[in-house]
């Protein structure tokens, strides 16, 4: 009996630590920034953007100069993405296993350890979160920079 009311509380305890080292938040800080464009930015405020001409991009820019790389990756493209006219979003797309291997080594290393599901990779804050997938039949993938806070 004495037993079990020392094992009792000791495993609860175990359960409690592993619980919270389980989080699915991670430790790093989320940037701030993507390519000096601040999360909430105004488009206003960001006159380099212009809009997507395509039908089903509402909402969504370009630069017209943007440099097409992340870090040794090479891009497709990046998109910017505004709710309530604000930055809230930006997308990287990519092609090659190459690519997705470079693009996530790098976000590794800034980030560290994410969570995989799938084909899809990221890392998550409470008010933020950073994804990246690859389609092995098409050989594209796609990076995702979200900031999921309010925009007020």
């Amino acid at each position: 009996m004495k037993k079990t009311r020392l094992i009792l509380p000791l495993i609860f305890l175990l359960t409690l630590a592993t619980a919270a080292g389980a989080s699915d938040f991670t430790t790093a800080k989320h940037p701030d920034t993507f390519r000096g464009m601040a999360w909430r930015t105004p488009l206003a405020d960001l006159p380099d953007l212009l809009p997507i001409q395509e039908s089903g991009f509402k909402n969504s820019y370009f630069k017209k100069n943007e440099k097409l790389t992340f870090g040794d990756a090479e891009l497709i493209s990046v998109a910017y993405y505004f709710r309530e006219d604000k930055l809230y979003r930006v997308g990287v797309a990519f092609s090659g296993r190459a690519n997705h291997f470079l693009i996530k080594d790098r976000l590794l290393s800034m980030y560290g350890r994410g969570r995989g599901v799938g084909s899809r990779y990221g890392w998550m804050w409470p008010d933020f979160s950073v994804e990246i997938t690859f389609d092995d039949k098409a050989k594209t993938g796609a990076l995702y920079y979200t900031y999921e806070g309010s925009l007020d």
